[in-house]
């Protein structure tokens, strides 16, 4: 008989996470499992890229991505004003400190959303907080698994978590997956008592469909033809993924008369702040906001250079596509991407700061050797991968 598994998971956008997760469903043998996937909402542009062997459950919360004034109208309009009240009070709380909103909020959707009847084998949390509660509290399995895709200890810095929360859902969970090392570390500094439950299993990437993704798509010709050194990142647009600091290493490059053109591919609540800080800086033409793409890969394949410039991570699906698609790499020096790169070997590490990754940048522009031994270096990773899907399914069948 099939096993009956569910993944929670908040929406398809094109986060690292989501494709990782997109990676995993896609690899499951659906003769052995019969696989539900719960999403808070349908939206991302990812969203149709599901397996279709994958029931596909109706929506938690049609509008959890949705500002409070354009999902009004339609709540109101179809009845659902608990939901209503639950959006109105987290559009509030999210303007007291993160964590302590993070908690309240919880307290909220607690008694708005729905317990899952059915009973599961196995129910995965795919992502941090709102869908960890919502697997340890509201559904029915035999095993339950969430996952952590932070450093915590930076995150709570930032004041993100609910250790409160965190610890219960912990408590509740039978296994909890962190994406690396580092991140795993981290998490046993706060939560010490559930070290043995915590297990590391990297997100992947499908290097074959990145590969043939990269080679079908379409780059713009002003992109493609450009004469000037290219550079590519794809991040959200947070301040922890360190977009700031590539506007003014990019500022840095140009003032020292380096021609070059930086791609920065993804979307966010910064995207109209990076717009006017590189107005603001004169180098609007050099550095261009490309928004969300549902296929990146063409961009990251005729870049000279790949950049990621993160202040924080656990393991990192675009600097993993990237050596995919063996790209010169600049990384900033911070505890995860040790674990993905070897500094002049797999890539370049450099400090975390506008300066240390200018000068990261200038070294692989100088050097046409050093590029090409990074390229030549980055082997198939497909066995790595593999081993990480081993793991998993460990951790299913335990």
């Amino acid at each position: 008989m099939k096993k009956k598994m569910l993944f929670v998971t908040q929406y398809l956008h094109t986060g690292g996470i989501e494709k990782s997760l997109l990676t995993l469903l896609s690899d499951i043998d659906y003769r052995q499992y019969d696989v539900d996937l719960l999403l808070f909402d349908h939206s991302g542009i990812l969203f149709n890229m599901i397996p279709s062997q994958v029931n596909i459950l109706p929506p938690l919360f049609e509008t959890f991505s949705t500002s409070f004034l354009q999902a009004a109208p339609e709540l109101i309009s179809s009845g659902k004003y608990k939901l209503l009240i639950g959006k109105l009070l987290a559009a509030s709380l999210s303007k007291l400190t993160p964590g302590i909103g993070t908690g309240v909020r919880w307290g909220v959707y607690r008694r708005i959303l729905p317990k899952q009847k059915k009973q599961y084998d196995v129910a995965i949390s795919y992502i941090d907080f709102f869908c960890n509660y919502y697997v340890t509290e509201k559904v029915q399995a035999h095993k339950k698994i969430v996952y952590n895709h932070m450093d915590y200890a930076y995150s709570q810095k930032s004041g993100w978590p609910c250790p409160r929360l965190e610890r219960k859902s912990f408590s509740d969970s039978d296994y909890i997956v962190t994406v690396a090392e580092s991140s795993k570390k981290s998490l046993e500094q706060f939560f010490p008592e559930h070290s043995r439950k915590m297990h590391v299993i990297h997100n992947r990437v499908d290097t074959r469909n990145i590969r043939e993704m990269a080679a079908k798509g379409n780059v713009p010709k002003e992109i493609k033809q450009t004469k000037t050194i290219k550079i590519v990142t794809v991040a959200r647009l947070v301040d922890e993924k360190g977009v700031f600091i590539a506007l003014e290493a990019c500022k840095i490059l140009m003032d020292q008369g380096y021609e070059i053109n930086w791609f920065l591919i993804g979307n966010g609540p910064l995207f109209q702040e990076l717009t006017d800080k590189s107005e603001e800086l004169g180098i609007e033409r050099n550095f261009t906001l490309l928004g969300e793409k549902e296929n990146p890969y063409p961009y990251m394949e005729v870049c000279d250079i790949y950049v990621q410039p993160s202040k924080t991570e656990a393991h990192c699906v675009a600097v993993e596509e990237a050596m995919a698609l063996r790209r010169p790499i600049v990384v900033t020096n911070i505890p995860s991407f040790k674990d993905q790169i070897l500094d002049k070997e797999t890539g370049i590490i450099v400090n975390a700061d506008p300066k240390g990754l200018a000068d990261g940048i200038k070294q692989l522009m100088m050097s046409k050797e050093l590029r090409e031994t990074l390229t030549t270096n980055l082997k198939n990773p497909s066995v790595k991968h593999q081993e990480q899907l081993v793991k998993f399914f460990s951790l299913i069948e335990a």
